[in-house]
């Protein structure tokens, strides 16, 4: 886990090293830099930790699908590269050893990531409607507030902050006004007492996220 926060921790800190680049005056609406946004998405997740198969087991395997929402704000430091801050909630699903009977639980989780996203149309100095990226980021979960289980030998932590990681991409499509909507898809992974159990087997908790959202390129500053 340590290597993998210093390995998105040089990417975050390489993507102001790349944004240093003057930028020339904009001749697309679609170009983004030097500019500021806001994000709002929200949509399904599903949730892989110890245990988890224990749901399908038992005939209910579609409740490890959950929901979650996020609100995030950015800054381009050039048509390629920016940085985001994003802040999300979820209700997670979770299961403990199924030895002795099917013990499923929920808690609450907020999450605080630091995102370095790259824009193919960017780089390519391609500027078009249809803006695809690439994230990769470093952050960290609170969870919380655990519904009670009573099980022979296991019991939960909480409340509990852990480290986490994140990639995934973006299918984004902009209007001229600056407003526009996208299509998230993406993988959070989480050190294991993430979900309140003591670490077994994988180091990481999983989520896969998938998020419909809207987006707001604010006006560039006059200089």
């Amino acid at each position: 886990m340590r290597r993998i926060a210093l390995l998105v921790a040089a990417l975050l800190l390489t993507t102001v090293a790349f944004a240093a680049k003057p930028r020339l005056k904009p001749i697309s609406p679609y170009q983004y830099g030097h500019r500021w946004y806001f994000s709002l998405q929200g949509g399904p997740m599903i949730s892989v930790g110890e245990f988890s198969s224990s749901f399908a087991e038992n005939g209910q395997g579609w409740d490890i699908l959950s929901w979650h929402g996020a609100l995030s704000i950015g800054y381009n430091f050039n048509d390629a590269w920016d940085l985001r801050i994003s802040g999300s909630y979820s209700y997670n699903p979770g299961a403990l050893n199924p030895y002795g009977g099917f013990s499923p639980y929920h808690f609450q989780a907020a999450h605080l990531f630091f995102d370095a996203i790259v824009s193919p149309n960017g780089l390519a100095e391609y500027y078009k409607s249809f803006n695809p990226k690439f994230y990769l980021g470093l952050g960290a979960a609170y969870t919380h507030q655990f519904t009670e289980v009573n099980h022979p030998f296991q019991t939960l932590t909480s409340p509990n902050i852990v480290p986490g990681v994140r990639v995934g991409g973006i299918a984004e499509f902009d209007g001229k006004s600056g407003f526009g909507w996208f299509i998230d898809l993406g993988v959070e992974g989480f050190w294991d007492t993430y979900n309140g159990q003591q670490p077994e087997g994988f180091i990481l908790d999983i989520e896969f996220k998938l998020s419909l959202g809207i987006i707001y390129h604010f006006p560039l500053a006059k200089r």
